[in-house]
């Protein structure tokens, strides 16, 4: 931390970091070279136009740093977190949720065929059942018949 210095002191820490002359730094920040002066000699502090060019400029010195004397100099990078263990989760997860479509595709296939079956099964039940009823009708007819029969050639 930087908590001693001032924020002229500061100023000049970013030029003299940038290896930059004073007129050089200058016009980087658009102001004359007396300005630059008089910063350094501490007459005068630097105003706010002053400080926004100078972070428009240098976009890697930290605000903070350079109005406060606090933290680092250079703003700390955002680091983007690693998430390829996320990103092999929701693979993973993909791959079974694609296997489970499958799965019940197949199934609601298996299903419409059983139903098919189970359709056609009725229909061989109720020819079966009207079949059995004629089957039993004939039988008694028979019976008749051969009784018929029997007393005839008796």
């Amino acid at each position: 931390m930087d908590f001693n210095s001032t924020i002229n002191q500061r100023v000049l820490k970013v030029m003299d970091s940038k290896q930059l002359s004073r007129s050089a730094f200058a016009n980087i920040l658009e102001t004359s070279l007396p300005v630059l002066t008089h910063i350094s000699s501490g007459r005068n502090k630097p105003g706010l136009e002053l400080i926004q060019r100078l972070i428009e400029k240098f976009p890697d010195i930290s605000p903070d740093w350079l109005l406060t004397g606090t933290g680092s100099m250079l703003r700390q990078k955002n680091i983007m977190p690693s998430l390829s263990t996320e990103l092999n989760q929701l693979s993973n997860l993909k791959s079974e949720i694609e296997s489970q479509i499958n799965a019940i595709s197949q199934i609601e296939q298996y299903h419409r065929i059983l139903m098919k079956e189970v359709n056609y099964l009725s229909e061989l039940q109720a020819i079966l059942i009207k079949n059995n009823s004629t089957s039993a009708k004939h039988i008694k007819e028979i019976e008749y018949v051969t009784a018929a029969i029997a007393e005839k050639m008796k």
